[in-house]
Protein backbone atom coordinates (compact mmCIF):
# COMPACT_ATOMS: atom_id res chain seq x y z
CA UNK A 1 0.00 0.00 0.00
CA UNK A 2 1.21 3.43 -0.81
CA UNK A 3 0.90 6.30 1.57
CA UNK A 4 -0.94 9.37 0.38
CA UNK A 5 1.35 12.35 -0.17
CA UNK A 6 1.69 14.74 2.72
CA UNK A 7 0.10 18.04 1.99
CA UNK A 8 1.54 21.29 3.25
CA UNK A 9 -0.17 22.77 6.26
CA UNK A 10 -2.38 25.58 5.13
CA UNK A 11 -4.21 27.75 7.59
CA UNK A 12 -6.22 30.92 7.50
CA UNK A 13 -5.18 34.10 9.21
CA UNK A 14 -7.17 33.11 12.29
CA UNK A 15 -5.41 29.69 12.47
CA UNK A 16 -8.37 27.55 11.41
CA UNK A 17 -8.18 25.06 8.58
CA UNK A 18 -9.94 26.08 5.36
CA UNK A 19 -12.81 23.92 4.14
CA UNK A 20 -10.97 22.75 0.97
CA UNK A 21 -7.25 22.09 0.89
CA UNK A 22 -5.70 22.56 -2.54
CA UNK A 23 -2.89 20.35 -3.84
CA UNK A 24 0.27 22.37 -4.48
CA UNK A 25 2.37 21.36 -7.49
CA UNK A 26 6.14 21.64 -7.07
CA UNK A 27 9.31 19.70 -6.36
CA UNK A 28 8.46 15.97 -6.12
CA UNK A 29 4.76 16.81 -6.44
CA UNK A 30 3.64 16.27 -10.03
CA UNK A 31 0.19 17.35 -11.15
CA UNK A 32 -2.54 14.83 -10.31
CA UNK A 33 -3.45 14.17 -13.95
CA UNK A 34 0.14 13.08 -14.79
CA UNK A 35 0.64 10.74 -11.81
CA UNK A 36 0.52 6.98 -12.29
CA UNK A 37 -2.83 5.46 -11.50
CA UNK A 38 -2.92 2.75 -8.79
CA UNK A 39 -1.77 -0.57 -10.28
CA UNK A 40 -0.19 1.09 -13.32
CA UNK A 41 3.58 0.88 -13.74
CA UNK A 42 5.84 3.52 -15.19
CA UNK A 43 7.81 0.80 -17.01
CA UNK A 44 5.24 -1.01 -19.13
CA UNK A 45 7.72 -3.22 -21.02
CA UNK A 46 9.68 -4.14 -17.91
CA UNK A 47 13.39 -4.69 -17.61
CA UNK A 48 14.92 -5.87 -20.91
CA UNK A 49 16.18 -9.44 -20.97
CA UNK A 50 19.93 -9.86 -20.80
CA UNK A 51 21.85 -10.96 -23.84
CA UNK A 52 23.16 -14.47 -23.67
CA UNK A 53 26.68 -15.05 -24.89
CA UNK A 54 28.27 -18.35 -25.89
CA UNK A 55 29.77 -18.92 -22.45
CA UNK A 56 26.41 -18.75 -20.68
CA UNK A 57 24.70 -20.97 -23.24
CA UNK A 58 27.46 -23.61 -23.05
CA UNK A 59 27.41 -23.43 -19.25
CA UNK A 60 23.65 -23.93 -19.13
CA UNK A 61 23.72 -26.81 -21.59
CA UNK A 62 26.57 -28.63 -19.81
CA UNK A 63 24.85 -28.25 -16.44
CA UNK A 64 21.56 -29.79 -17.61
CA UNK A 65 20.86 -33.09 -15.84
CA UNK A 66 20.57 -36.32 -17.80
CA UNK A 67 20.01 -39.90 -16.70
CA UNK A 68 22.72 -42.48 -17.24
CA UNK A 69 22.79 -46.16 -16.47
CA UNK A 70 25.60 -47.62 -14.39
CA UNK A 71 25.19 -51.33 -14.03
CA UNK A 72 21.64 -52.03 -12.87
CA UNK A 73 20.82 -48.57 -11.55
CA UNK A 74 20.04 -45.24 -13.18
CA UNK A 75 21.71 -42.03 -12.00
CA UNK A 76 21.04 -38.39 -12.74
CA UNK A 77 24.23 -36.44 -13.52
CA UNK A 78 25.07 -33.32 -15.49
CA UNK A 79 26.07 -33.56 -19.13
CA UNK A 80 29.61 -32.46 -18.29
CA UNK A 81 29.94 -35.29 -15.77
CA UNK A 82 28.60 -37.75 -18.32
CA UNK A 83 31.10 -36.56 -20.96
CA UNK A 84 34.06 -36.95 -18.63
CA UNK A 85 32.84 -40.38 -17.52
CA UNK A 86 32.46 -41.55 -21.12
CA UNK A 87 35.94 -40.21 -22.02
CA UNK A 88 37.40 -42.05 -19.03
CA UNK A 89 35.65 -45.31 -19.94
CA UNK A 90 36.88 -45.02 -23.54
CA UNK A 91 40.43 -44.33 -22.30
CA UNK A 92 40.28 -47.40 -20.06
CA UNK A 93 39.05 -49.47 -23.01
CA UNK A 94 42.24 -48.56 -24.90
CA UNK A 95 41.15 -45.65 -27.08
CA UNK A 96 44.43 -43.75 -27.61
CA UNK A 97 42.74 -40.47 -28.52
CA UNK A 98 40.67 -40.50 -25.31
CA UNK A 99 43.77 -41.33 -23.30
CA UNK A 100 45.61 -38.36 -24.80
CA UNK A 101 42.62 -36.10 -24.13
CA UNK A 102 42.39 -37.21 -20.49
CA UNK A 103 46.14 -36.65 -19.97
CA UNK A 104 45.92 -33.20 -21.60
CA UNK A 105 42.96 -32.33 -19.37
CA UNK A 106 44.84 -33.46 -16.28
CA UNK A 107 47.86 -31.35 -17.26
CA UNK A 108 45.78 -28.22 -17.83
CA UNK A 109 44.13 -28.70 -14.43
CA UNK A 110 47.50 -29.35 -12.76
CA UNK A 111 46.49 -32.80 -11.55
CA UNK A 112 49.40 -34.83 -12.92
CA UNK A 113 51.59 -34.47 -9.84
CA UNK A 114 54.53 -33.34 -11.95
CA UNK A 115 56.62 -30.41 -10.83
CA UNK A 116 56.13 -27.39 -13.07
CA UNK A 117 58.78 -26.99 -15.70
CA UNK A 118 61.40 -24.51 -14.57
CA UNK A 119 62.33 -21.51 -16.63
CA UNK A 120 65.93 -21.63 -17.80
CA UNK A 121 65.82 -18.26 -19.50
CA UNK A 122 68.71 -15.92 -18.91
CA UNK A 123 67.80 -12.65 -17.23
CA UNK A 124 69.22 -10.84 -20.23
CA UNK A 125 71.06 -11.72 -23.39
CA UNK A 126 74.47 -10.73 -24.75
CA UNK A 127 72.84 -8.09 -26.93
CA UNK A 128 71.12 -6.62 -23.88
CA UNK A 129 74.40 -6.41 -22.04
CA UNK A 130 76.04 -4.68 -25.00
CA UNK A 131 73.27 -2.10 -24.97
CA UNK A 132 73.75 -1.49 -21.24
CA UNK A 133 77.52 -1.04 -21.64
CA UNK A 134 76.99 1.32 -24.54
CA UNK A 135 74.50 3.32 -22.47
CA UNK A 136 76.99 3.59 -19.62
CA UNK A 137 79.73 4.79 -22.02
CA UNK A 138 77.49 7.45 -23.54
CA UNK A 139 76.48 8.82 -20.13
CA UNK A 140 80.00 9.09 -18.78
CA UNK A 141 79.79 6.04 -16.55
CA UNK A 142 82.40 4.13 -18.55
CA UNK A 143 84.36 3.38 -15.37
CA UNK A 144 81.52 1.09 -14.25
CA UNK A 145 82.39 -2.58 -14.49
CA UNK A 146 80.79 -4.66 -17.20
CA UNK A 147 78.02 -6.99 -16.09
CA UNK A 148 79.37 -10.26 -17.52
CA UNK A 149 82.57 -11.83 -18.83
CA UNK A 150 85.39 -10.14 -20.77
CA UNK A 151 84.08 -11.67 -23.96
CA UNK A 152 80.90 -9.61 -23.71
CA UNK A 153 82.74 -6.41 -22.83
CA UNK A 154 85.02 -6.93 -25.86
CA UNK A 155 81.92 -7.14 -28.05
CA UNK A 156 80.51 -4.01 -26.43
CA UNK A 157 83.77 -2.08 -26.92
CA UNK A 158 83.90 -3.17 -30.55
CA UNK A 159 80.31 -2.02 -31.03
CA UNK A 160 81.00 1.36 -29.43
CA UNK A 161 84.21 1.78 -31.54
CA UNK A 162 82.23 1.04 -34.67
CA UNK A 163 79.60 3.60 -33.71
CA UNK A 164 82.20 6.28 -32.95
CA UNK A 165 83.99 5.75 -36.27
CA UNK A 166 80.68 5.86 -38.11
CA UNK A 167 79.67 9.21 -36.53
Amino acid sequence: MTKPPRLPKVSDADGSQPATVTYSVGYRRPPKHTQFQPGQSGNRNGRPKRQRNVRTVVGEVLNEPIKIREGNRTRSVTKLDAMIRSMTHAALAGNAKSQANIIALLRTLGMTGEAPEGSHAEPYTVDDEALIVDFLHRHGLASAEPLASNETSDNAEANSANKESGS
